[in-house]
C-alpha cells in the first residue's frame, strides 16, 4: 500500500482581514505580511462575502462588530455557501462576554481571539488553525 505523504499549509497563506477599524485592518495586514501570509483586507461584511468568493482565502480573521448580527449572519453565510464553507473562521473582538465565545463555538470558528491582540498572537494562530485544517482534511482523504 502507497503511503501519502501529509500536506503542508500553504507557504505563503492568503488571509482575509475584516474589520472596521483601519488603523487595526492595517497594523494587522501589515504585521500578517511581514510573517509570510499574504493578506487582503476589507471594512465590512458585504465587501467580505464578495471578496471570500473571488479570491478564496486560506482563512478569514474577521471581528464581530458591535452590531453582532451582522457579523454572526457573515459567518453563518460563509458556512452556508459551497464556495466557501471549507474556510476556517478566526474571531478576532473585543466582545470578550463569554455568550460571544460560546457563539463562536456554535458557530464552528476555528479560533476566538480577545482584542488587543497582539499581531504576533494572531499569525501564531493562524498557522495553527491552518495547520489542524491540514491534518483533518488528510484525515478524511486517508479513510475514504
Amino acid at each position: 500500500m502507497e503511503r501519502r505523504r501529509a500536506r503542508r499549509p500553504p507557504a505563503h497563506p492568503l488571509v482575509l482581514v475584516v474589520d472596521g477599524h483601519a488603523d487595526t485592518r492595517e497594523l494587522y495586514a501589515e504585521a500578517l505580511r511581514s510573517s509570510g501570509f499574504e493578506t487582503e483586507t476589507v471594512d465590512d461584511v458585504a465587501d467580505a462575502y464578495a471578496r471570500a468568493w473571488e479570491t478564496h482565502p486560506d482563512v478569514i480573521a474577521t471581528e464581530i462588530p458591535l452590531s453582532m448580527d451582522t457579523g454572526w449572519k457573515f459567518i453563518q453565510d460563509l458556512q452556508c455557501d459551497p464556495r466557501t464553507r471549507d474556510i476556517p473562521v478566526v474571531v478576532v473582538t473585543s466582545q470578550g462576554q463569554a455568550c460571544v465565545r460560546a457563539r463562536a463555538d456554535q458557530e464552528g470558528c476555528a479560533a476566538f481571539l480577545l482584542k488587543p491582540c497582539l499581531p504576533d498572537v494572531l499569525a501564531t494562530t493562524l498557522r495553527e488553525v491552518l495547520t489542524i485544517r491540514v491534518q483533518v482534511d488528510d484525515r478524511i482523504r486517508t479513510s475514504h
